[in-house]
């Protein structure tokens, strides 16, 4: 049965499962990023919603080979982690990328995934993903500034738009938070996730 289709069949019911995807940039377990992408976790589920979280850094994965063969099949054909990303992703009906901030920009682990997105564009650059999929990002950093690195945060979201996600919520920005475990004693951020998570289950349920 089609995706759309069922989740039309489970709406029309009166029950609507949302599902979340979490990508976590950070090689951090347990870290600030992982702390503020929990909690965006626990915001979406506690609207009824369900999330999957992937920990990059433990997974298998290769960079885009520029190969253009997802361009023929529709896919990409490179045999690794990011398989499952994919499948996750397109059941999902949001997304949500965390990553620190090293040397001015987001991880390499990131970068990874972010290549690859590549695939969910067709021949003529349209995206073959399935409307209405939103995204938030969540960035923590050690510098007090918020908006020093806009433009990398920036650039995260220019690529999800590109490649056929609507913006679900403001990006979450944690400035200022050097110790691992800063952001646990940070309860404006930690409120702040939990009311993204809130805000990608709410715009999914219209």
């Amino acid at each position: 049965m089609p995706l759309f289709l069922f989740k039309y069949l489970i709406k029309a019911k009166g029950v609507i499962i949302l599902k979340l995807v979490a990508l976590v940039g950070s090689p951090r377990k347990g870290g600030n990023t992982d702390t503020l992408l929990q909690k965006v976790a626990e915001g979406f589920t506690s609207q009824g919603g369900e999330t999957q979280t992937f920990y990059l850094n433990d997974l298998n994965l290769r960079g885009c080979q520029a190969c253009y063969a997802c361009k023929k099949t529709g896919q990409c054909v490179v045999k690794d982690d990011t398989a499952e990303i994919f499948k996750a992703i397109n059941a999902a009906d949001a997304v949500v990328i965390g990553s620190p901030i090293y040397f001015g920009r987001f991880t390499a682990q990131l970068a990874l995934v972010m290549d690859r997105l590549f695939a969910y564009l067709k021949p003529d650059f349209s995206s073959s993903l399935a409307p209405g999929k939103k995204y938030g990002v969540v960035f923590a950093q050690n510098q007090p500034d918020p908006k020093l690195y806009a433009g990398c945060i920036d650039a995260v979201g220019q690529v999800l738009g590109r490649v056929g996600f609507a913006a679900g919520a403001k990006p979450l920005v944690g400035s200022g938070l050097g110790a691992a475990d800063a952001a646990l004693q940070n309860e404006q951020y930690l409120q702040a996730a939990v009311a993204l998570g809130k805000e990608l289950a709410a715009v999914n349920k219209e």
